[in-house]
């Protein structure tokens, strides 16, 4: 039998059976930081907007290192680890976080030291740090999922055009057919008079006697309302093709939702009436592609729920408004075959599809990531048996104003002007210099060497319209050299493009005030474009 405990004073067991709340707070104290030290995850405390700790996984992460620096991010200001465009909501969300944002996760790119970003979901939240308030800021780097999500989206948007590429070259195939018709009719009556005595008689005539130069006047017009749907056809294609252009800017939705109905109008037609309600909304900061692509696959989905061969019972409706907080509201509704109950929360997860091997099941996750991403949702309700009705909702872009378009009556009171045209194929040169000659003394040149030559030499002008993609030398390198050798001309360069951007192109535009031209070109902007330069 053991021998009895010695007896303790009642005060001297309390002391060790019951630990003091400061040594329970170091211990937890201590705990803590072991926990964020060994955590791999990107973790961050900041007081006022500046670092106060990093973890060493935030450190390796943004490619600081540890060494012999235990905090190598002490004292930097949080709003310099992120990319530009993420600092507003870095403002927002983690120098000062919402006392109920603890679990509210916010996609954020991270900026390393050697260059490039990391995408991660970040939290953050109050913290006591080292016995003073603080806020806890925690990351998960989510780099190669992004990426990942990316591919996604490219295989999506690529289905997507696949799907309607048929649909597209009949819109196309029609206003070529009576463009070219109709430009043939003028040639030949025009090739008729040149080899007549009296080639105005022959015009006025007509053919048989009928039309003359009315009939004439009207196939042109016809030609040139054919090239400008063609125009617009095309300028949609690119706005679904623009697959790795990720920058966001003030887009204007009603007219993306424009561009998605005739991107998707030849899977609707054969389906469903197309009722369109489209009144006027806010513009939105977005990317125009990315969001192009959530209108055009909500309205395939709703052409694809009704079955073809009765489209005089079934409706495709669009409407865009403005709701009561100022965001901009689009609604595509079917009276297609409508979602099961039991599938209806699933229709935004990846790879679910209730379309069989003809779907990839990645359409409605992607436009809801599209949608979130910029502060928005999608929210959807549906009827089995009776349709569907997806409503997409926006936030408004930052307040802007649009710049006052020049006047047909500024164009004609300016004197004439020396313009040279740069472009690599020279019917583009030759038609540009018949379009401005009335007013202007043009010269046309397809080689930038050459221009670059005569601007060598001494030659000034008022302005130089410079394709932007050309072999040998580009638009950009063009005005890299002016800058060099006669730095005033840079400004009058406006730069001609027809939409095959690359990242360089790209970056050259958002980093010069030069104004450009997208072809197929509008005359009338055209002309406003070249006075309004040649004022300079």
């Amino acid at each position: 039998m053991s021998p009895p405990s010695p007896a303790v004073p009642e005060s001297e067991s309390q002391l060790r059976s019951e630990p003091s709340p400061e040594r329970g707070a170091g211990a937890a104290e201590a705990a803590l930081h072991t926990l964020l030290e060994v955590s791999t995850d990107l973790v961050l405390v900041h007081r006022g907007g500046h670092v106060v700790y990093a973890n060493p996984s935030a450190a390796h992460t943004l490619g600081l290192g540890t060494g012999e620096q235990r905090d190598p991010l002490a004292g930097t200001p949080l709003a310099d680890l992120f990319h530009v465009d993420d600092r507003p909501a870095v403002s927002a969300r983690l120098i000062a976080p919402p006392a109920n944002a603890t679990h509210d996760v916010v996609p954020l790119r991270w900026r390393r030291k050697a260059g490039g970003y990391r995408s991660t979901e970040t939290v953050a939240g109050p913290i006591d740090f080292e016995g003073a308030p603080a806020v806890l800021v925690v990351a998960r780097d989510v780099t190669e999922r992004a990426e990942f999500q990316h591919q996604l989206l490219q295989r999506d948007r690529m289905a997507a055009l696949g799907t309607l590429a048929a649909g597209v070259a009949h819109e196309i195939n029609n206003p070529l057919t009576y463009l070219l018709v109709n430009l043939e009719h003028v040639l030949r009556r025009l090739r008729a008079a040149s080899a007549s005595d009296d080639p105005v008689a022959v015009l006025a005539s007509g053919d048989g006697g009928a039309g003359g130069l009315t009939a004439l006047v009207q196939s042109l017009q016809q030609a040139v309302e054919g090239a400008n749907r063609v125009r617009q056809i095309v300028r949609d294609l690119l706005t679904f093709s623009q697959g790795n252009v990720e920058q966001r800017s003030v887009a204007d939705v009603r007219g993306i939702v424009e561009s998605a109905v005739q991107m998707a109008w030849h899977e609707i037609r054969h389906r469903a009436r197309l009722v369109k309600s489209l009144a006027d909304v806010p513009p939105v900061d977005a990317n125009e592609a990315r969001l192009g692509q959530v209108f055009l696959n909500l309205l395939v989905n709703a052409a694809q729920a009704i079955p073809e061969g009765h489209a005089d019972r079934h409706e495709v409706r669009v409407a865009t408004r403005t709701d009561e907080r100022g965001n901009a509201v689009i609604e595509v509704t079917d009276t297609g075959v409508g979602i099961a109950s039991e599938d209806l929360p699933r229709i935004f997860d990846p790879f679910f599809t209730t379309k069989g091997e003809g779907g990839t099941g990645l359409g409605l996750a992607i436009s809801l990531g599209t949608v979130r991403a910029i502060g928005g949702d999608i929210q959807v309700r549906s009827t089995p048996g009776a349709g569907s009705t997806f409503r997409v909702v926006l936030p408004p872009a930052k307040p802007w104003r649009p710049g006052a378009p020049t006047s047909a009556h500024d164009v004609r009171a300016l004197p004439r002007r020396r313009v040279l045209v740069v472009d690599d194929e020279r019917l583009v040169g030759e038609a540009i210099a018949r379009a401005l000659s009335e007013d202007n003394d043009v010269e046309v040149v397809t080689d930038a060497q050459h221009a670059l030559a005569r601007i060598a030499e001494g030659q000034r002008y008022d302005v130089m319209l410079c394709d932007l993609m050309m072999p040998v030398m580009t638009g950009m390198d063009l005005y890299a050299e002016i800058v060099k050798v006669a730095p005033k001309l840079a400004g009058r360069l406006v730069f001609m493009t027809g939409g095959a951007f690359t990242p360089r192109a790209r970056a050259f535009l958002e980093s010069v005030v030069n104004p450009c031209l997208e072809k197929p070109i509008d005359t009338s902007r055209l002309r406003s474009l070249v006075a309004k330069a040649g004022r300079g």
